[in-house]
């Protein structure tokens, strides 16, 4: 009875009902979809720049992160590598020489880094190998041939073909002059990279820096999934005991990309969170203005016998029906539109004609939302909380109504 009493109360008076449960909904459509578009960015980011670097994890020398250099290399023997690799969490494995040197042509010189990769490797994880707008990218059995960036050719007046100097310092210390030519060119919209990265087959890379055989700078992991990764971090660090070996999640490798996340998200709940403070003081306003129109009507209840905690149940079930009603406009309304850009993304390229870069990284300007059933979960039930712990103040007000001054 008191289920049926809520339903039809709350129809009683349809247009503030309709009101109520449209601004449910669409605070929580909203919330879903800009969150939905904002976590779709940031694992768009997340895997660009993840993939082009070292991966989700990376093994290094210890000291490597205080003091960047060659001579702090690693040993990866061929059993550790394949051990990690059978891991189900882990796609693929990435040998890496990271080094600075000088890039000079006959039209001048740049600073420069220089990156020894396994090409193979790189085509089928890295999103640079697929960036090539000028000739092809790196085979595994080339020699002293280089992929440069499209602004670093168009400073050094690159071509195919064109020969390139590299001056750096090997392991010993000392100065080396390598030349070599160019294969590729690509273009990734980031000036940083564009302007200032060089790739070279790893074999390579190891000649100009005089490292030894099965040495490395960095060894790179590259998960199928990132939710994995915490998983995956625990089970590495224990293949690899070794103290003289850092097993280290992106989020160290690349604090800069790791803080912006950070703080873009801490600033996108904010915005949310005064969103939802607005929905809800909206509703609040219509639950109270129905039980100050309906005093008279408690009276009578009341005195006719009807308990206080039956009053306040049928109260609390009217602000269930409003915000399960709400809710669900919500949560079809957004997971749908979010879904769609999912899908299809959004195409911002002709708002953002020269692209625009995090932390020197370049990102697509066609974006894509991330929808997740926790995302849907969390918001819907944080909304439907706060709808009903709203109700508890009007149904307090409720059940202290005079019952003698109403009926008056």
């Amino acid at each position: 009875m008191i289920v049926r009493l809520a339903w039809r109360s709350i129809w009683r008076n349809r247009r503030r009902t309709l009101i109520t449960v449209l601004s449910i909904g669409f605070g929580l459509g909203c919330a879903i979809f800009f969150i939905a578009v904002a976590e779709g960015v940031y694992a768009q980011l997340i895997r660009e720049v993840v993939r082009m670097q070292a991966g989700h994890i990376t093994l290094e020398n210890p000291d490597y992160r205080e003091a960047p250099a060659v001579d702090l290399f690693l040993r990866v023997s061929v059993p550790l590598r394949s051990r990690i690799e059978r891991l189900p969490e882990v796609e693929q494995t990435k040998l890496i020489v990271f080094g600075q040197g000088m890039a000079r042509s006959g039209s001048g010189n740049i600073g420069a880094t220089l990156m020894g990769v396994e090409p193979s490797v790189e085509q089928l994880t890295s999103p640079l190998a697929k960036r090539i707008v000028n000739g092809r990218y790196l085979d595994d059995d080339d020699g002293p041939w280089v992929v440069v960036g499209s602004e670093l050719a168009q400073r050094l007046n690159l071509d195919l073909g064109k020969k390139l100097v590299l001056t750096t310092n090997d392991v010993a210390g000392t100065l080396v002059d390598t030349l070599c030519r160019v294969k590729g060119i690509f273009e990734t919209g980031s000036v940083e990279i564009d302007g200032h990265f060089i790739q070279t087959p790893l074999s390579f890379a190891r000649r100009v820096y005089g490292l030894p055989e099965n040495t490395v700078t960095q060894m790179g992991v590259v998960l199928r999934r990132p939710e994995t990764q915490q998983y995956a971090l625990q089970t590495i660090k224990g293949i690899v005991p070794d103290p003289t070996v850092a097993v280290l999640p992106w989020q160290e490798v690349i604090p800069e990309i790791s803080s912006y996340i950070k703080l873009d998200r801490g600033s996108n709940l904010i915005f949310q969170a005064l969103l939802i403070f607005l929905i809800l003081f909206t509703i609040f306003n219509t639950l109270l203005m129905s039980v100050l129109e309906r005093q008279r009507e408690f009276a009578v209840l009341l005195a006719l016998g009807t308990k206080p905690g039956q009053l306040r149940l049928q109260l609390l079930l009217e602000s269930a029906f409003l915000g399960l009603m709400g809710c669900t406009i919500g949560l079809i309304l957004g997971g749908l539109v979010s879904w769609a850009v999912q899908v299809w993304g959004i195409d911002l390229q002709s708002l953002l004609e020269e692209g625009f870069t995090i932390s020197g990284f370049a990102v697509s300007a066609k974006m894509h939302a991330r929808v997740t059933p926790d995302l849907l979960l969390n918001t819907t039930g944080l909304v439907l909380g706060a709808t009903l712990f709203l109700s508890l103040i009007p149904m307090l007000r409720a059940t202290r109504v005079s019952i003698v001054d109403q009926l008056r």
